[in-house]
Formats: structure tokens, C-alpha cells, sequence
């Protein structure tokens, strides 16, 4: 993992850290097993010289113990109850993002049915679908785990609307929830999903199920995707799947749901239960926990997380967390 990692609530990393990892809280509850509250940062990565991850509650990483210094996992250390960073400001940024959508960029309502596809061209154009039918889950493949939210959220029917040019400010501003994919060529464009006046059973959210990807790697392409509620990936996604773009759910999280039952065999929601690596170029910024894993294998196997360092200088068009009034966040990393 490259770039530094903040989150509003604890980190739970589990991989290598190149930056500094921080967390607004001092100390958390880690879901992931049972036991007394953790550090705001911390691993479960085994101490050298041994290896592996242990699952259960770690009392070295825990309070009232100091913290550890643990270069194996943290290269450039780790802080604890630093400043928040808030999230709840953005609503005014997409209050004018909306605005500027309809003046010089491209604006659609609700569309009608289950939602948007947003396919990006090298060509600086885009093709619009209307989203008609979503893929079933297998029998026996249920939402266990009881997570909001919770669906396949994958395409079996869509229709064509058009295909349009890049909108002159960058900025696609669709009032539901818009599936993203394609490639840019020198393109910069940013992608929301919001309905306004916020509401909370209204949150839209953006969904990656295909590669969406840059062609030049030097600040020429930059892609922007916020979404009010979460950023999925969803159940039938690619089993290698290269994300490039900056990502921000406002309210939600970035990340995928669990598609196994407990004890779930291979017949229940294979072969989608499983996916090989994921890989991002840019950024996440999440209001909830991340994760496109869980600790029992399910989900992506390999998560290689890269921060776009052109985003300080080159973002995308109207972002909000690169004004004066945010602090960029790049990553929260958990197994």
C-alpha cells in the first residue's frame, strides 16, 4: 500500500504501509472477532520471526499496553486520535456541483427504472444506459451477514440512451445510482451519484464491475467518482479488476458485500463468492469502514491499493476533497 491511510473511525491493516496510517479515535471495537477495544490502528499481522495473520483480539495492540513498534506493517508508524475529517460538509459541495451540472455540464434525474450505466470513451465521449433488470442471486446465496443494502448489484438488462461528449466543466451529475466503466484518453471527468435534498433512504450510490482505466498515468487522465451513499463493487464483478479514479462515498463506504452464507458451499454463491485481485490508482475517501475482503477468504484475494500522487495537482474537475476546507484522505485498509 502506498499514499497515507486516515479514518474517521479504526484501522484494522493487515499488508505492508509505505506512509503513515491514522485514525481519528485512540481506540475501536474491531468487528472482525470478540474481545476489549484495540488501538485506532492496528494489525494482526503475527510478530516477526513469525508470519501469518491471527484473527482473534491482539492484547499487544490493545490499550493499556503502549503502542508497538511495528515497522513490519507500519514502515512510516502510525497516529492515533487525530483531527476528524468531515465528511457531512461535502452535502454543500454537491448542493453546487448539482448546480454547475445543469449551467455547463450534464445533468439527468432519476432514471425511471434501476439506474444509470456510464460507459467513458478514449474519445472524450461517453455512452448512457438505462438500467432495466439486475442479475439474481443464486439459490441459497442470501444476505447472511444481514448488511444495508445488500444486493447483487450487477447488470442483466440494460438500453442505450445516447452517447454523449464530455461536458465542458467535467462534471456528470446523475440524481441515482450509476454503474462506471470504460477507459479516458486525456480525459478528466468527474462522476456523481446524489439525489438532493439529502435524504437518507434516497443516498444513491456508484457501482465498478469493469475495469475503468486510465491510458496515460502522468495527470493527463483523472476520473472523480462520488457517491452520496456507498461505492460497490458488486457480485458479479471481474475476477481482476483495475479501478482508476478517486473515490468518495459520502455517507457509505467504499467496498464490497459478502456473498457467502455461513458455511456457504461452492454451489451457493460461486464462483462470484471469490475473486482473485483488485487493484486501484488514486484515492479513497469513505465515511464507513472499507473493505473489499472479509477474514474467511471471501471477496478479493489480492487488494493492491496505489495512490495517484497527480491528484494534488491535476484533480478532478470540482472535487471537493482537494479545497482548502478538506484534508485529502487516501486509503483505509482493512483484511
Amino acid at each position: 500500500m502506498f499514499g497515507p491511510i486516515h479514518s474517521n473511525g479504526g484501522v484494522r491493516f493487515d499488508g505492508l504501509a509505505h506512509n503513515v496510517i491514522s485514525s481519528a479515535v485512540a481506540q475501536y471495537n474491531d468487528a472482525d472477532h470478540s474481545g476489549n477495544d484495540e488501538f485506532g490502528v492496528h494489525t494482526h499481522v503475527n510478530v516477526p520471526p513469525g508470519s501469518g495473520v491471527n484473527n482473534n483480539f491482539r492484547p499487544l495492540e490493545a490499550p493499556p499496553n503502549t503502542v508497538p513498534i511495528r515497522t513490519d506493517v507500519f514502515e512510516a508508524g502510525r497516529q492515533l486520535a487525530v483531527p476528524a475529517v468531515d465528511f457531512a460538509g461535502i452535502t454543500a459541495d454537491l448542493a453546487q456541483m448539482k448546480t454547475d451540472a445543469q449551467a455547463n455540464g450534464f445533468y439527468r434525474g432519476n432514471a425511471g427504472a434501476l439506474g444509470y450505466h456510464v460507459v467513458l470513451r478514449m474519445d472524450d465521449t461517453f455512452d448512457l444506459y438505462r438500467i432495466t433488470g439486475f442479475t439474481n442471486t443464486p439459490s441459497g446465496c442470501t444476505n447472511s451477514q444481514s448488511q444495508s443494502g445488500w444486493g447483487t448489484w450487477s447488470i442483466s438488462n440494460q438500453n442505450l440512451i445516447g452517447n454523449y461528449s464530455f461536458p465542458v466543466n467535467g462534471i456528470i451529475f446523475l440524481e441515482d445510482d450509476i454503474f462506471v466503466d470504460g477507459q479516458v484518453n486525456t480525459g478528466r471527468v468527474t462522476i456523481v451519484a446524489a439525489f438532493l435534498p439529502d435524504n437518507p433512504p434516497f443516498r444513491k450510490n456508484i457501482i465498478v464491475n469493469q475495469d475503468l482505466l486510465y491510458t496515460n498515468y502522468d495527470g493527463q487522465d483523472t476520473v472523480g467518482l462520488i457517491a452520496q451513499g456507498n461505492i460497490n463493487v458488486g457480485m458479479v464483478s471481474d475476477d481482476n479488476l483495475r479501478i482508476d479514479a478517486a473515490l468518495i462515498a459520502q455517507n457509505g463506504r467504499v467496498g464490497r458485500y459478502y456473498y457467502r452464507p455461513p458455511g456457504g458451499g461452492s454451489n451457493r454463491c460461486s464462483p462470484y463468492h471469490m475473486r482473485q485481485t483488485i487493484t486501484l490508482w488514486g484515492m479513497i475517501g469513505t465515511s464507513q469502514r472499507y473493505g473489499f475482503a472479509y477474514t474467511d477468504g471471501n471477496g478479493y484475494q489480492t487488494r493492491n491499493l496505489n495512490y495517484d500522487g497527480s491528484l494534488l495537482y491535476a484533480p478532478p474537475p470540482s472535487f471537493p476533497l482537494t479545497s482548502d476546507q478538506y484534508t485529502t484522505i487516501s486509503w483505509e485498509e482493512t483484511k
